[in-house]
C-alpha cells in the first residue's frame, strides 16, 4: 500500500458515507445493528457485505464478510439491488432495512408485466461501454446517458463515461470516438471518451481516478464488447471472456447475473450482463442527454406545439438552419414517446389493481 495514501476504514472504502449514516435512527444505532452492502440477488435471496466496525484501513482487497438474506424479510417496498446498503440485526431479532438511495440506474423490467428494475444502486460513475466495430451504435450510446442522466438528484449526477473497446483491431478507432464526443457536446461540462485495448494495463490505467476507495462504478454494455476483460483489470473479478462469433459480431453472455466486486483501486464495481435493449423507466435524464434538443424546443411559443412545422416553432426553424441534428432530435422525440407509452401503461395498470383492492361496489 502506498504510505502516502491516506488509510480510511473498510466501511468507508466500500461506499459508506454520511448520507448512510445519518438514516440510522438512535435505536438501531444502540442495539448494534450492522450496515452491510448488497454484493448480489438471485431471486429469493441476496447476498451482502458485512461491514461491523470501523477499525482498520479499507484500502486492500481482503473480502469482507459475507452473509445471505432472504429477499422476503424486506417487504415488498423496500426491495434491494445490487448496491444498495441495508441494516442487519445483529440478534436477528428484527427484520433488515434498506436505505433510502442517493441514486439508481433503472430501466424497464423484461416481460409483459409493466415494472421498472434496478440495475444498481448508489452509483457514482457508469461506464458506458462498446466496442470499435459494427457493435458500436449511437443511439445506443444515447440511451445509456439518458439512464445516468436521469439515475441521480440534480445536485449529485452520475458520471457517465464512454469507454470504446477493441481499438487495437480498428482500422480508424478515432472516427468512432469523435462520433461519441459529438454525443456530449450538449450537455453541461462535455462527455468524456476513452478509448483502449482493455487488455492493455497501462491504457486502462487511465480509468484508475474513477476506481478509488469509497467511489461506487457500474459497467454497462452489450455482450461481446469487452466489459469482463476490462473488468478483470480493474478489480478482483475473475469474469468468464468469450469471443464474438464470426458471423454477425455479436457476443455471448459470460455475465449472467448482477454482482459486486472490489476495485484493486480501493473502490467497488458492479457487474451487469450484457443488455441487447434498454427501455427508458420514468428517469428524468433525456433533457440531459439531449440538453440542445431540450433547450429548443422550450423555446416554441407554445407549450403544446408538436414540432412538426406548426407556425413560430423553434425545433423547425433549427433544423432548417442547420442548427439542431436531424438525427438526435428524432431518436429525442422517439425516446420521449417510448417513456411516456411506458408511464400511461403503468398509470393504467396502478388504476386496474386499485380498483381490484376497493370493497365491492366501491368504483369511485
Amino acid at each position: 500500500m502506498d504510505a502516502d495514501r491516506p488509510r480510511i476504514s473498510q466501511r468507508a472504502a466500500l461506499g459508506w458515507r454520511a448520507y448512510f449514516a445519518q438514516q440510522m435512527t438512535a435505536e438501531e444505532a444502540a442495539a448494534g445493528w450492522v450496515p452491510a452492502r448488497v454484493c448480489r440477488v438471485q431471486a429469493r435471496r441476496c447476498r451482502v457485505w458485512l461491514v461491523p466496525a470501523e477499525s482498520g484501513a479499507g484500502e486492500g482487497v481482503d473480502p469482507p464478510d459475507e452473509q445471505n438474506l432472504a429477499v422476503a424479510l424486506f417487504g415488498e417496498a423496500g426491495l434491494p439491488g445490487v448496491g444498495d446498503w441495508v441494516l442487519v440485526d445483529p440478534a436477528a431479532a428484527g427484520r433488515p432495512r434498506r436505505l433510502e438511495r442517493f441514486s439508481v440506474l433503472t430501466r424497464r423490467a423484461p416481460g409483459s408485466r409493466v415494472q421498472d428494475q434496478v440495475l444498481a444502486a448508489n452509483v457514482d460513475t457508469l461506464l458506458v461501454v462498446t466496442a470499435c466495430n459494427e457493435e458500436f451504435s449511437v443511439g445506443r450510446i444515447e440511451r445509456y446517458l439518458a439512464l445516468a442522466a436521469g439515475a441521480g438528484p440534480a445536485t449529485r449526477p452520475i458520471r457517465a463515461v464512454v469507454v470504446l473497446t477493441k481499438a487495437d483491431l480498428a482500422d480508424d478507432a478515432e472516427r468512432y470516438a469523435a462520433a461519441a464526443r459529438r454525443l456530449g457536446e450538449g450537455m453541461p461540462g462535455g462527455l468524456r471518451v476513452e478509448v483502449m485495448d482493455a487488455r492493455d494495463p497501462e491504457q486502462v490505467a487511465r480509468l484508475g481516478d474513477l476506481c478509488g476507495s469509497g467511489q461506487t462504478v457500474a459497467v454497462l454494455g452489450s455482450s461481446g464488447v469487452g466489459k469482463s476483460t476490462l473488468i478483470n483489470a480493474i478489480s478482483d473479478a475473475q469474469q468468464k471472456t468469450g469471443a464474438v462469433r464470426g458471423d454477425d459480431n455479436k457476443g455471448k453472455h459470460t455475465t449472467t447475473s448482477r454482482s459486486l466486486h472490489r476495485l484493486r483501486a480501493g473502490g467497488v464495481i458492479v457487474d451487469l450482463p450484457g443488455i441487447r435493449e434498454l427501455q427508458l423507466a420514468d428517469g428524468g435524464g433525456l433533457d440531459v442527454a439531449f440538453a440542445e434538443a431540450a433547450e429548443v424546443a422550450a423555446r416554441c411559443r407554445f407549450s403544446n406545439c408538436r414540432h412538426t412545422g406548426e407556425p413560430g416553432c423553434a425545433v423547425a426553424v433549427a433544423l432548417a438552419q442547420g442548427m439542431l441534428d436531424p438525427r438526435r432530435w428524432e431518436n429525442y422525440r422517439k425516446l420521449l414517446a417510448e417513456q411516456a407509452g411506458y408511464l400511461e401503461q403503468r398509470s393504467r395498470q396502478d388504476r386496474r389493481a386499485n380498483r381490484r383492492l376497493r370493497p365491492d361496489g366501491d368504483r369511485r
